[in-house]
Parts: structure tokens; C-alpha cells; sequence
């Protein structure tokens, strides 16, 4: 898969050993400030950066969570998302890449809806971040405000490059949700 780039601007004095051990490389100055560039990190290793920070803040808040979810299947799927991973949750339609895994909780016309789904497996996922399709904010601004509402970072990326990171997630599951762009990628934390 081809990879994009990553910007950098520095103004004034730059730390060009610290930003070389860190992947930067230099491409251009002008005036005081500094252009500086690296490989964008696959999603695997982008989540780890973010979430390096932050991975002791809420130990707590992860204890003694209670596990309730009746359906052995996306339970056993579940417990499969780890720190980074992604699981996608799908609408009918959302065209869902070959996958080791895939549940179709299907039953009829928005039966369930993938914030059903996402309520019932959040108690047993600890999610770093949502990812949506940016084009959702249009297309379907209440689900878009009701994943915002959801206690974890929410990020917004095209509906391709949404199609693209699908292609990475452990497991899917599929819904009856006919929301446009109402597929959500969870983030394990």
C-alpha cells in the first residue's frame, strides 16, 4: 500500500540530531523556518505514538470491567481486538474486505443499528478512538453528533481512505444500519 508524508515546520533554532532519530529529514529552509518531512506511520504504529501518552492516564477506569455480552461468537471476537487493533462495525451495505472474521448480526432494516452494537461491546472493549467517514457529518449529521457523544476520541477521515483501514481491522461485524456513512472503526486501547 502506498504511504503518504508527514509535514513538519520548525521556526528558529531546529534540534536536527533530535528530529533525525525521530525520521525527520530535512527539505527545505526558508527564512528561519524549517521544512521538514517523514514516511506517514502505517495505522498500527500512528495509534501507538498517540496513544503513548496517554496509556497509563485511565488504568483505573479499566478495572473490574464486567463482562455481559451473550453471543459467544463476538465475544471470542472481541477479546481478539488489542492495543492498536482495529474492529470494524458495519452497515448492510458497507462493503467488508476479506477478513478472518466476520459476525452478521443482520436481522432487518436497522436491526440493530450500530450504535445498539457499539453500546453493548463498549463495556468490553476499551476503545482508544472511533474513526468515521468525514463525508457522515453531512450525509447523517444525528449519528454523526450521537458517535461524538461516545466517552472516546472521535476522528474523521474520507470514506476511501475509511475503505483502506477497513482493509487492517481483526474482525467485523455487520449490521442492518442503513445510516449513510454510518460505519465506525473502534480503536482498541
Amino acid at each position: 500500500m502506498e504511504r503518504g508524508w508527514q509535514y513538519r515546520r520548525v521556526t528558529g533554532e531546529a534540534d536536527l540530531e533530535r528530529l533525525g532519530a525521530e525520521g525527520w529529514e530535512l527539505v527545505t529552509l526558508r527564512g528561519d523556518e524549517w521544512i521538514l518531512k517523514r514516511p506517514e506511520p502505517e495505522p498500527a504504529e500512528r495509534f501507538t505514538l498517540e496513544q503513548r501518552a496517554a496509556v497509563l492516564s485511565d488504568v483505573a477506569g479499566h478495572q473490574g470491567a464486567t463482562r455481559h455480552l451473550l453471543n459467544p461468537d463476538v465475544a471470542a471476537l472481541i477479546r481478539r481486538v488489542n492495543h492498536t487493533q482495529m474492529l470494524l462495525l458495519a452497515d448492510r451495505g458497507f462493503p467488508v474486505p476479506p477478513l478472518a472474521t466476520v459476525i452478521d448480526l443482520s436481522l432487518t432494516a436497522d436491526i440493530p443499528t450500530i450504535p445498539q452494537v457499539l453500546q453493548a461491546i463498549g463495556p468490553d472493549l476499551p476503545a482508544d478512538r472511533l474513526i468515521l467517514a468525514e463525508e457522515q457529518r453531512l450525509a447523517s449529521p444525528t449519528r454523526w453528533h450521537e458517535h461524538h457523544s461516545y466517552p472516546v476520541r472521535v476522528e474523521a477521515v474520507p470514506h476511501l481512505e475509511f475503505k483502506r483501514l477497513a482493509r487492517y481491522a481483526v474482525g467485523c461485524i455487520r449490521t442492518g444500519d442503513s445510516t449513510p456513512y454510518g460505519n465506525v472503526l473502534i480503536v482498541g486501547g
